[in-house]
């Protein structure tokens, strides 16, 4: 692995000689570059088209991606830049999704840069114009390896532990990729791409992490949109949530991760362990079995992952058996009327 986060003495030889690009390699990526222009469909002038990343540094590896960056101003195609910078992660996307090009083993990835970006790495060449515009340093870099997995470690772990069946786990992995997107602009922030949360973030991405966690984020949406269509249609067999819970509660069966995924969307759920104190009059899940009821000025009734449920007064305090608990505020006539039909529940029902 040390291959990976330690320089070379020289540029990558299969696009490079010396420090000069190879000239017939330079006519092909922009020949690709001229057609991702084309599919970007933005009526403004291309400022550059530069190569960046470790393939224009001295911390290559025959697994690098080849990076080629056409540089637009975003301000001309919208003043909204925020919704520029999505579209064209969208484009992206798409794009290389649809068009898998690859040199000599190495992918290659095209992306829409906005001019006032920062340069993207301490090597970045001009294509368009075949220069350097920030020239690599080829002093010698090591990273010791121990540094990297313990950085990387706890992101691998909680990779590792999602499950497509846990309740609110869409959001949970939505956390998890904005998490590791801020680790990593932050060391590249701070210390450049020899940074420890950039090495990390590389150690993610070889060792198949990052795109454990994308094809767990597509899954789970993919599930979420079939069963948004089930229960429009009403044709789903998904009982309604008085039978759910008095299941439960008043019998050996125990809901199931799909079945807590259903009440949580269906009873428009807030998880949040501080409950309702941030959410006063909402169901809530709280992701723990001990609840405080203080400074709450209503009962709650709450029902624990084991199917213990009991009434929760104002200012006591409360130890559940099971992992988390979900709680329906008494503030409402049709909560209230949901918990005495709970409640009275029969397996005749």
């Amino acid at each position: 692995m040390i291959k990976e986060y330690e320089s070379q003495n020289v540029l990558n030889p299969s696009l490079w000689d010396n420090e000069q690009f190879d000239a017939k390699l330079r006519a092909a990526f922009l020949r690709i570059a001229k057609h991702f222009i084309e599919f970007l469909d933005v009526p403004v002038k291309v400022k550059d088209i530069t190569l960046t990343g470790s393939n224009v540094n001295y911390n290559w590896t025959p697994h690098s991606d080849i990076d080629i960056h056409v540089v637009l101003d975003y301000s001309k195609i919208n003043k909204n830049t925020e919704l520029v910078a999505n579209l064209m992660r969208a484009k992206k996307s798409i794009w290389n999704n649809n068009y898998p090009l690859q040199h000599d083993g190495m992918d290659i990835e095209l992306y829409a840069q906005d001019d006032t970006d920062p340069p993207p790495g301490s090597g970045v060449y001009s294509l368009l114009h075949d220069k350097w515009i920030v020239k690599p340093d080829s002093e010698k870099v090591t990273v010791k390896d121990a540094d990297i997995i313990a950085k990387s470690e706890p992101f691998a772990y909680l990779i590792d532990n999602l499950d497509a069946n846990q309740p609110n786990v869409l959001s949970r992995i939505k956390a998890l990729i904005y998490k590791l997107r801020k680790f990593r602009q932050c060391g590249l922030d701070k210390a450049g791409e020899y940074s420890l949360e950039n090495l990390a973030f590389k150690r993610l991405r070889s060792s198949g992490h990052l795109n454990q966690l994308k094809n767990l984020h597509k899954q789970v949406v993919i599930a979420d949109l079939k069963q948004g269509l089930t229960e429009g249609c009403g044709c789903g067999d998904t009982p309604d949530v008085k039978t759910m819970l008095g299941r439960h509660i008043h019998s050996d069966q125990r809901m199931t991760a799909t079945d807590w995924k259903f009440l949580l969307k269906h009873m428009d759920t807030i998880v949040d362990p501080r409950g309702q104190w941030d959410h006063p009059g909402r169901c809530t899940l709280i992701p723990s079995n001990q609840i405080t009821m203080q400074n709450v000025a209503y009962p709650v009734y709450g029902i624990d992952d084991t199917g213990h449920a009991q009434m929760m007064q104002p200012e006591q305090n409360y130890t559940y058996p099971g992992r988390m608990v979900f709680e329906i505020p008494m503030t409402s006539q049709s909560y209230k009327n949901l918990v005495k039909e709970i409640e009275t529940w029969n397996q005749e029902d």
